[in-house]
């Protein structure tokens, strides 16, 4: 077991170096005083209770917030692949608050999400964040990024194989692990991007950006999750509210103005 740590620690380095060319979203940065304040606003927020309403109630909710926010995505759809987007969003039966984006258009809610909703903006701030996946292409990419890091770690499995001189199934190891930071990596990375880029949607579709905001707390109060880790795959809460918060900002100086882009290190 000696022998595995080092080269554990050298199988996660291929998948981290993939990150930093990217003309990626830039996200406004957020500091330790605003991670702070949204970690107090969280605390005092009451815990959420669920929602009373009837299922035929739940789906003309998000019919009508889907439709808007489709409209509402056109330009960033044309911007991103220079085409408009037919988006399907749909509902599934599952006790579990969640929501996420699939296949080529598809985005789906769970009943347990709309249970937790209190109004269009909290949802609108839902859709427009797994739309978000799409237009920016985070589908493919990941699968893209998972499978060259795969490929990177497997050599230098065998390389380190090499060195030891015995089989030790580094070559699959190296495999495994580099497809997984990869995955750990890059999930965050969209995540804030697709948060960024769905805040400009919800904005332009005319939704309130501060009462869509409240779902991340009330998701908080749910999990618990009040720090970000190297191994979480969406950033905590409370840099999450933070972050949104100075989206709503930076697009309320310039409602019509595009997300900002640039490489990792720009």
């Amino acid at each position: 077991m000696a022998t595995r740590r080092p080269v554990l620690a050298l199988l996660a380095l291929p998948a981290l170096l993939l990150a930093g060319c990217d003309d990626a979203m830039l996200p406004p940065p957020v500091d330790r005083a605003a991670i702070a304040a949204a970690t107090r606003d969280i605390a005092a927020a009451p815990m959420p209770r669920p929602t009373l309403r009837s299922p035929e109630q739940d789906a003309a909710m998000l019919s009508r917030v889907a439709a808007r926010t489709i409209r509402a995505a056109q330009p960033f759809c044309q911007a991103e692949l220079g085409s408009g987007c037919d988006f399907q969003v749909g509902i599934m039966p599952a006790a579990t608050p969640n929501a996420f984006a699939h296949d080529a258009n598809g985005v789906t809610v769970t009943t347990g999400l709309l249970r937790l909703v209190s109004n269009d903006d909290e949802l609108a701030g839902v859709v427009a964040h797994e739309i978000a996946h799409h237009v920016a292409g985070h589908l493919a990419e990941g699968t893209r990024r998972a499978q060259v890091a795969a490929t990177i770690g497997a050599a230098v499995g065998r390389a380190a194989q090499d060195v030891v001189g015995i089989d030790l199934g580094l070559a699959r190891l190296g495999a495994e692990t580099g497809a997984k930071a990869a995955s750990l990596t890059f999930s965050k990375a969209q995540e804030r991007e697709a948060d960024y880029l769905g805040a400009f949607i919800a904005a332009r579709a005319g939704y309130d950006l501060e009462r869509a905001g409240g779902l991340w707390a009330k998701m908080t109060k749910l999990s618990g999750d009040q720090t970000t880790s190297w191994f979480d795959t969406h950033p905590a809460g409370p840099e999450r509210l933070a972050a949104w918060r100075r989206a709503a900002e930076e697009i309320a100086r310039d409602p019509r103005a595009m997300p900002r882009r640039g490489g990792w290190f720009a």
